[in-house]
């Protein structure tokens, strides 16, 4: 996060958000298998999802998404990770079938050492902070509300096509 913080731009290169998410969903699916969540992809395949960045740091920002689902979510919750390109800009989706936040909850995503109390999981707070922090530095944004279809919080980070 400090390194993010000081001001220096990642290199920026075209990279695959496909196979990134790939590597980044079989790293997490051990933990997902352990509370019996099922972890699924869902990728549009007919146009390429690829945008400029740092390879390493967009596979930071998809993990710790992706990590937070699986870890705030209960046992035998489904977590889905879409990708497609609309327009001119590439979508990466996050949700669950999870409790979801609240409005101050959700307000609050971002800041620096803020968890949601009681739900019994480790961490620092920095997660969503570094999350924010890749984005904006890859001129990506991103948004928060309730899954339509699974109920519980939809995360989408969005970013101008390479």
């Amino acid at each position: 996060l400090s390194r993010l913080e000081s001001g220096a731009a990642p290199q920026r290169q075209p990279v695959a958000l496909g196979a990134q998410l790939q590597q980044v969903l079989a790293q997490c699916a051990p933990l997902a298998l352990s509370k019996g969540q099922v972890l699924e992809l869902e990728m549009d395949v007919s146009e390429p999802c690829s945008v400029l960045g740092d390879a390493t740091l967009l596979g930071v920002l998809a993990r710790n998404l992706v990590d937070n689902a699986i870890r705030y979510s209960p046992a035998n919750a489904r977590i889905q990770v879409g990708l497609a390109r609309q327009g001119g800009q590439v979508l990466l989706t996050v949700e669950d079938s999870g409790p979801g936040l609240d409005e101050a909850q959700a307000a609050r995503l971002g800041e620096r050492f803020f968890r949601v109390l009681g739900t019994g999981e480790s961490g620092s707070g920095l997660g969503w902070s570094i999350v924010r922090r890749i984005a904006a530095a890859h001129g990506a944004s991103v948004a928060t509300d309730r899954s339509p279809a699974l109920g519980g919080l939809r995360v989408t980070v969005t970013w101008p096509a390479a």
